[in-house]
C-alpha cells in the first residue's frame, strides 16, 4: 500500500467512527438525563396470612417426579426404570439365548 492509501484508509475510519458516536448518542440520549423512581416498599407485617390450601397443595403431584402408569416401581428410586425393574413389571421379556450345536448348524451328516 502507498503511503496516500493508508491515509485515506485513517480518514475514512476516523469519520465513520466519529459518525457513529454522533448517530448512538442521538439514539440513546444523554445518560445523565437519565433517572429511575422507586416506590417506597411497605414493612412486612409479623403474622403472615396462611397461604390459601388450593393454591399450596401439600398432596399435589411433583411435575419433576417420574411417573409410571401400571404395576411399575422404582425400587432403587434413580428416577428411571432399570431394566430388571421393568422385567419386574412386565414390560420387557427375559430373552433366553440358545446355543447350538456345531453340528446342527452344519444341516447334519
Amino acid at each position: 500500500m502507498r503511503q496516500s492509501d493508508v491515509f485515506t484508509v485513517i480518514l475514512v475510519a476516523g469519520i465513520g467512527t466519529v459518525v457513529a458516536a454522533i448517530l448512538f448518542n442521538l439514539i440513546l440520549g444523554d445518560p445523565d438525563a437519565k433517572y429511575v423512581t422507586f416506590k417506597t416498599v411497605e414493612v412486612v407485617p409479623a403474622s403472615l396470612a396462611q397461604p390459601d390450601p388450593e393454591v399450596f397443595n401439600p398432596d399435589a403431584i411433583n411435575p419433576t417426579v417420574e411417573v409410571y402408569v401400571g404395576e411399575c416401581e422404582d425400587i432403587d428410586q434413580d428416577g428411571e426404570l432399570n431394566e430388571a425393574e421393568q422385567r419386574a413389571c412386565g414390560r420387557t421379556e427375559t430373552v433366553v439365548e440358545v446355543k447350538k450345536d456345531s453340528e446342527d448348524s452344519s444341516g447334519g451328516e
